[in-house]
């Protein structure tokens, strides 16, 4: 599913505006002498900026809520679905701001779920995700998006199977409110990879990839439930 931001800026502001509040009062004191204006002026500016920072929000992601869900052909015929169970991230938002937003997001390979010990056994090994090696797979954004239809569109780098790649990934259903006395976020990612691209060639067909005992597109649906900080 850089969805990280502003708290080195954010710590700058606060800083600027300590030492020019120190400034302002000293020039309010000189009102007198025709500098009045330019204080009021400065601090003007000074509360704008700090306006602007403020409007970030920061969340973490809630494990509990939260469902990594994937789907792939099995057999030519049919939809298989799994999902991971453990993963932790955090969410910046900004909804005047997207381009200010970021998402950040790992999931713990060993988690897999796919409804049988046996075969999540055999997935966790060599022949797929190879999870005491990799153990991990995770999204860092480098941008976010606005599509102009309430959906935004997240590019960043994905890790998996020791491997680097960027990708996109739509955001639909973006919400923000309170719930239960906090400040939630949620969010759905969706996106798409080739099994074949991260070396994972088991039952592959490889003259028609889609096809055979199982195919190489998988979906991937990440819907995030993210509480305040």
């Amino acid at each position: 599913m850089k969805i990280n931001y502003s708290k080195r800026a954010l710590g700058t502001s606060v800083a600027a505006l300590t030492l020019f509040g120190g400034a302002v009062g000293s020039v309010g004191v000189m009102g007198a002498w025709g500098t009045s204006e330019a204080a009021a002026s400065s601090t003007s500016v000074i509360s704008e900026a700090a306006a602007a920072e403020s409007a970030t929000r920061s969340y973490d992601i809630d494990a509990v809520h939260t469902s990594v869900i994937f789907k792939i052909r099995h057999g030519t015929v049919s939809n298989f679905y799994g999902r991971f169970n453990e993963m932790s991230g955090s969410i910046d938002f900004d909804a005047d701001k997207i381009e200010n937003s970021s998402l950040n997001m790992t999931v713990q390979i060993g988690s897999i779920d796919t409804n049988n010990a046996k075969r999540d056994v055999h997935l966790k090994g060599a022949d797929f995700f190879n999870a005491r090696q990799y153990d991990t797979a995770s999204f860092k954004s480098t941008g976010i998006k606005s599509n102009g239809d309430g959906t935004y569109t997240a590019t960043g780098d994905f890790s998996f199977q020791g491997k680097t790649v960027e990708l996109s990934a739509d955001l639909h259903d973006v919400r923000s409110g309170d719930f239960n006395g906090k400040s939630m976020l949620g969010v759905e990612a969706r996106f798409s990879i080739k099994r074949s691209d991260f070396g994972m060639t088991k039952y592959l067909n490889p003259s028609d990839p889609d096809s055979g005992p199982l195919g190489d597109t998988v979906e991937i649906i990440v819907a995030i439930e993210a509480v305040g900080k």
